[in-house]
């Protein structure tokens, strides 16, 4: 999307639209375009917590078409999308988000295993809570990273949930992050649940 500008949230969605729906009528593996499909209602879930608006996007605006020539295109006019949003001015919070899910989305398309950062073990037994919709529960932290948490807890929320996730760091700060439930399965008698961080909350 060379030379073209975003200048709000529903251009944001028409343009990612418009990217979907080339991915799905070219010859690329489909995976790519369900992955556009679910940045797309994260991005929305996100605008919807930031705003308080219930429904962002709603009626979808009309798709700006695309073409696609393969993988790598898809990827690289993700990535266009990803630059136009940052200087759009359109919020930090959503950019970053952009951002992260641009390197998700690249390393997807080259089909490789990937972190976005290397995963720490936190010390044993570190534990925290999550928050949401009224309900609050107790977590065990397994690993961490600058993006993402996975955590261990009995009443995992359901995948694509707005959460705070409240910890304690080594120093004894408490910290809260806003995040993303990716997914959780199940892990003996409890649930393994994988964050994705999109801010920090002062």
């Amino acid at each position: 999307m060379s030379g073209e500008s975003i200048g709000s949230f529903d251009e944001l969605l028409a343009h990612l639209d418009g990217l979907s729906e080339a991915a799905w009528s070219a010859e690329v593996d489909p995976r790519l375009a369900r992955q556009l499909a679910a940045i797309r209602h994260r991005l929305v879930r996100i605008q919807a917590y930031m705003t308080g608006e219930s429904s962002p996007g709603f009626p979808p605006p009309t798709p700006r078409r695309k073409t696609v020539q393969d993988a790598k295109d898809v990827a690289d006019q993700f990535g266009g999308l990803a630059d136009a949003a940052r200087v759009s001015g359109l919020s930090s919070t959503l950019t970053h988000y952009l951002h992260n899910a641009r390197m998700r989305f690249t390393y997807a398309q080259r089909g490789q295993e990937y972190r976005l950062a290397n995963r720490e073990a936190p010390e044993e037994n570190r534990t925290g809570w999550l928050a949401w919709d009224g309900r609050k529960e107790e977590v065990t932290v397994l690993d961490t990273s600058a993006f993402g948490v996975s955590l261990r807890c009995s009443n995992p929320p359901e995948p694509d949930q707005i959460v705070e996730l409240h910890l304690s760091d080594p120093g004894g700060r408490n910290r809260t992050f806003l995040c993303l439930v990716i997914h959780h399965k199940p892990d003996g008698k409890d649930h393994r649940v994988g964050l994705e961080i999109f801010t920090t909350k002062l």
